[in-house]
Formats: C-alpha cells, structure tokens, sequence
C-alpha cells in the first residue's frame, strides 16, 4: 500500500515554515537558513578554553521534514492563506 502521508507537499519546504529563518550572514549560502522548531543544540566542546554557542540546525530552504508548520500569510495548499502569526 503506497502511503502518501509520509510525503511532504511541494508547499511545505523548509522556507515557508513557521520555525524556519533565512540566513543573514554575506558568507551563508543563498537559500540557506536555521531551523528554529527546537531549542539549539550545544556541540561536544573538549577544549575548555573555547566559547560555547548553541547551534540550529542549518537547512537548504528547498529541504523538509515531519515537523512544518504553515508560516503566517503563507499560501498553504490550494490558495488558502495560514492563520496565526510569527512568534
């Protein structure tokens, strides 16, 4: 039995999610930006003399995952427009 529900739809790439934002940086990659659905991660550090930053995942805005949600004044499926607003 083929399961369409494990697929994502052409409108819900990571740049029209709610959590995701765009890169800044002049350095970053065009189409590039952070996953803010979870707190950021702290990666394993071993000298203790180095800062420590917490780190979003970093995605290609054409990518996806199970955990979209529709951004505020999105188009979302057949034209409609997403409710709420950004946090």
């Amino acid at each position: 039995m083929d399961d369409t529900r494990s697929r994502p739809q052409p409108d819900q790439a990571c740049s029209l999610c709610l959590f995701w934002r765009a890169a800044r940086d002049a350095g970053d990659a065009a189409g590039w930006g952070e996953c803010r659905r979870m707190p950021p991660a702290l990666p394993p550090i071993e000298n203790d003399k180095l800062v420590h930053v917490g780190l979003w995942p970093h995605t290609d805005g054409r990518d996806w995952c199970g955990e979209w949600q529709p951004r505020a004044g999105a188009a979302v499926g057949r034209g409609e427009k997403a409710s709420g607003s950004l946090p």
